[in-house]
């Protein structure tokens, strides 16, 4: 009986080495990231409803996200020459990882298993600048505190919009005093307007941040 069990102790042993093995070889899903490609350019050509669809919630925001700069650059489409597509009021860190993998890697087998994780998501994101009212940062000399319109919209797998959240990102408080106080001469210092530039990247990060987390 003893060399029985140590026979089947042995197999069972065995059995289970090979299946860990197995486990540790398989190799990841991965999809055609010119499908992710497809995508964004679909995403980019929607116009969400003015009305008609709910207020995003906090569960939508699980969802892949990404930058309206980012959806172009993904769609290979002609950057517009407009404000409203600077990267400084779409910075990357608002993409989720599996996006800038995409763009960022040169490591095929990364991008590729990225794109099977987006084409596999229940849903996107896409922070949509709407309204760009920030004339010191572009350097044109209006005394007044900017202001960024921001449009969330989720989409489904079949690309319908599911939801929208609109929301409005300003520069600091005292940043802007600061801005206008020195400004006295009819060119803005592009030293100012950088700075203004640098801090609506923080506010607009910060602003998402809060949003994802429910508030």
């Amino acid at each position: 009986m003893s060399g029985r069990s140590s026979r089947h102790s042995l197999a069972l042993g065995l059995a289970l080495a090979l299946g860990l093995v197995g486990a540790c070889t398989k190799k990841a899903p991965e999809a055609d990231p010119e499908k992710v490609r497809a995508l964004a350019d679909r995403l980019l050509r929607i116009t969400p409803p003015l009305a008609g669809v709910r207020a995003c919630a906090e569960a939508d925001y699980e969802n892949p996200a990404l930058s309206l700069v980012t959806a172009v650059e993904l769609a290979k489409e002609t950057m517009p020459d407009r404000p409203e597509f600077e990267r400084w009021i779409n910075p990357p860190e608002i993409d989720s990882p599996a996006f800038r993998t995409l763009l960022d890697s040169n490591d095929e087998t990364a991008r590729r298993r990225a794109a099977y994780q987006l084409l596999h998501a229940k849903g996107y994101i896409l922070y949509r600048v709407d309204m760009v009212n920030v004339p010191l940062a572009l350097e044109v000399k209006e005394l007044k505190r900017g202001a960024v319109g921001v449009r969330a919209v989720g989409f489904d797998k079949q690309d319908n919009v599911i939801c929208v959240r609109n929301f409005t990102v300003q520069n600091d408080n005292d940043k802007a005093e600061w801005a206008m106080k020195i400004t006295t001469r009819p060119i803005v210092d592009p030293m100012v307007a950088k700075a203004l530039r640098d801090d609506l990247t923080v506010q607009i990060k910060e602003r998402i941040s809060e949003i994802m987390g429910g508030s």
